[in-house]
């Protein structure tokens, strides 16, 4: 027998089970409409930036909610970067704690400039290896002739031709300051034209570096002498054979022959490498019948000599070689000159920290290297590139022991960064001494103002 009750249990069944369907259906419809809201909330979340967010002490993150940015148009570029004040207070508070009394009286502007150039920046040029090695040159004068000669080493012992010095019965020195020292003569070839020329007062001054090997043809050099008297005259040119040999009363052999014009008085005076700025011979003929070719002694080939010369010297011959040395003293041309050639070095020093010929006119340990140091540091930049220095010297006065130049200066560079030229203006005070050198040195630098 089959129970009565089934169908009615069955009848139920079906329709709790199409319930539960239904129920079913409309929870999927409902997940599928409230995703996406739900989705973006929580892509807001994980695309929100590092500026978007503020990070508090607790380490939780609360989300800001910004208006929408501004549409960018394509090919515009908007500048967020918050801009200084303009009175410039900042940037005026910085250059006071940096610069030196002696520079604060300065002035900037920019400089006009075509819209249609571009800047280009000058190839180094000689001016700087000149201006150097001019401070280790030496006009030398006899009772017969008058030559060239350079310092050779920190002994105080001067380099320059026999012929300069044969026969003489004394011999006085001239630096480019024009300051004259008496010398002895140490050491003298009758065969080579070499001689070698102590002054003991500039003992403990260093010399410029030799070059010890043979350079090729091709070389770039200038000739640094007192042609004709005239101090520190310089000439360029190049190698254009080595090896040369001559005899004209001296036996000259694996000479340097060059284009660097040389003239009577410029014998015994500096052959210097353009490429390396070391020193190469000694000059010493020039063949009458073609006056734009010279001849200049190699060192390396006499250095053997020259150093027995230094270290064993020559005794002196006659009290002949003692003459009074003429009281240090300042001339005005002199002064002139010496500025000049201190402004025309600092512009290197200012693109190339390597470089640092100008401090060879700072008197050490004195305000004036500090305050120079200081000048120099403060002008430079990373955007910079200095291309001129136009000194003007608007006074020269001269005391016992000292000379005071004034000067104004405007240095022009180039602005990387805004392509633009700007000229800095400095005027300032120099004061000079002369050294146990008998050099010129600059003791202190202060403002016209003060």
């Amino acid at each position: 027998m089959r129970n009565s009750n089934t169908p009615k249990k069955k009848n139920w069944l079906i329709t709790l089970v199409t319930i539960l369907f239904l129920a079913a259906v409309g929870a999927g419809v409902y997940l599928m409409i409230a995703s996406p809201e739900e989705q973006s909330t929580t892509e807001s979340l994980e695309k929100t930036s590092f500026s978007e967010r503020e990070y508090q002490g607790g380490g939780g993150v609360n989300v800001v909610i910004e208006d929408e940015p501004e549409t960018i148009e394509p090919g515009t570029v908007n500048d967020q970067t918050q801009q200084p004040e303009e009175d410039g207070s900042a940037e005026e508070a910085t250059d006071t704690e940096e610069s030196s009394d002696a520079i604060q009286n300065e002035t900037v502007e920019e400089v006009d400039q075509p819209d249609d150039s571009l800047v280009v920046v000058p190839e180094p040029d000689l001016s700087s290896m000149i201006a150097n090695a001019k401070t280790y040159v030496y006009t030398i004068y006899t009772d017969l002739d008058q030559g060239s000669g350079f310092l050779f080493n920190n002994k105080g012992d001067i380099l320059t031709n026999a012929h300069v010095v044969k026969d003489s019965q004394y011999v006085t020195v001239k630096n480019s300051n024009s300051q004259e020292f008496n010398g002895q003569v140490v050491g003298f070839s009758r065969t080579t034209d070499i001689a070698l020329i102590r002054v003991p007062e500039i003992a403990g001054k260093a010399a410029m570096d030799v070059e010890m090997q043979e350079v090729s043809a091709g070389t770039k050099v200038f000739a640094l002498g007192s042609p004709e008297n005239i101090n520190n005259t310089s000439t360029e040119g190049e190698i254009t054979a080595t090896g040369m040999d001559f005899f004209d009363g001296y036996k000259y052999e694996d000479l340097y022959e060059m284009t660097a014009k040389i003239k009577q008085g410029s014998s015994g005076g500096p052959l210097i490498s353009a490429e390396s700025g070391r020193i190469l011979g000694i000059n010493s003929i020039v063949l009458t019948d073609n006056p734009d070719i010279g001849y200049s002694i190699p060192i390396y080939t006499v250095n053997d000599q020259l150093q027995e010369w230094a270290e064993n010297p020559l005794p002196a011959e006659s009290d002949a070689w003692q003459p009074e040395v003429p009281d240090a003293s300042f001339e005005e041309e002199a002064l002139r000159g010496f500025i000049s050639d201190f402004y025309e070095l600092v512009p290197y020093s200012l693109n190339d920290d390597e470089v640092t010929f100008y401090q060879f006119f700072l008197l050490s340990g004195s305000q004036g290297e500090m305050a120079g140091n200081e000048m120099v540091e403060g002008l430079k930049g990373e955007q910079r590139v200095f291309q001129a220095v136009e000194p003007v010297i608007t006074d020269i006065e001269i005391g016992d022991n000292e000379a005071y130049i004034t000067a104004n200066a405007t240095f022009t560079f180039h602005d990387q960064e805004d392509d633009k030229l700007v000229s800095i203006s400095h005027a300032v005070i120099y004061t000079i001494v002369i050294d146990r050198f008998g050099d010129y040195q600059i003791s202190a630098i202060t403002n016209q103002d003060q």
